[in-house]
């Protein structure tokens, strides 16, 4: 409970970032959530926001909270997008994708003028790499993106133990694209732009789940109150 009221204060503060007749990007996962349940309540903000969605998953929860969503390609632009994230340190570097959605939340960031994270306090951290990083894979030969991806990690000392992500029945995940995810489990990730680099230009690679340099500011979700730290 008190990480979900945690999460809860960190989605007051970002629905008062949006204002009316903004274009709205709405992220996926647990905190997100919540701001989306918050959009529900607010007809003022509901009806005259248009909105996209970074997965299947948050869409179907926007349309439960009757918010009208539109398809990626009718905005030349959004104006904000909320997102949560799995890590985040202190530059606004993050880990994201463990909801499966890294492809897509990137595609919505890349089409924002401003990019706000929200997350609750245990997301926050000195050094990204304790949560798996999310990569998404083409189905075609994953075992062999996978040794290409541990040849990339062994250059920096890694030797993270990389696994299919699975459903609960024990097939594999898809992502809304239709593309696996592997999860590496690395425990700590330095040189952050390269490895980063390195992985995407992995042939059967679709996107990693690392988040450079992307975020604008993080809202950070406490027991008793949500703060603000800028990035850009």
């Amino acid at each position: 409970m008190v990480t979900q009221q945690k999460k809860i204060n960190a989605a007051k503060l970002a629905i008062t970032k949006i204002t009316s007749g903004m274009n709205i990007g709405l992220g996926t996962g647990s905190t997100a959530n919540e701001l989306i349940k918050l959009l529900g309540d607010n007809p003022e903000l509901k009806d005259k926001c248009r909105f996209a969605c970074t997965s299947t998953q948050t869409e179907l929860l926007a349309k439960n909270n009757s918010i009208n969503i539109e398809e990626i390609d009718n905005f030349n632009y959004l104006d904000l997008t909320i997102d949560g994230a799995d890590e985040i340190d202190h530059n606004g570097n993050m880990i994201k994708g463990g909801g499966g959605a890294l492809l897509r939340e990137k595609m919505i960031a890349s089409i924002s003028k401003n990019y706000i994270i929200i997350v609750d306090d245990t997301k926050y951290v000195d050094k990204l790499g304790n949560f798996p990083l999310p990569v998404e894979i083409v189905k075609f030969g994953p075992k062999s993106t996978i040794t290409l991806l541990k040849n990339i990690f062994s250059e920096y000392d890694l030797y993270p133990e990389i696994k299919i992500r699975p459903n609960d029945d024990g097939s594999d995940f898809n992502t809304d694209g239709g593309n696996l995810v592997v999860d590496c489990y690395c425990t700590e990730l330095n040189s952050l732009h390269e490895i980063k680099n390195k992985i995407e230009s992995v042939p059967g690679v679709v996107t990693s789940g690392l988040f450079i340099n992307m975020a604008s500011s993080m809202i950070l979700g406490e027991s008793e109150k949500a703060s603000e730290v800028l990035f850009k």
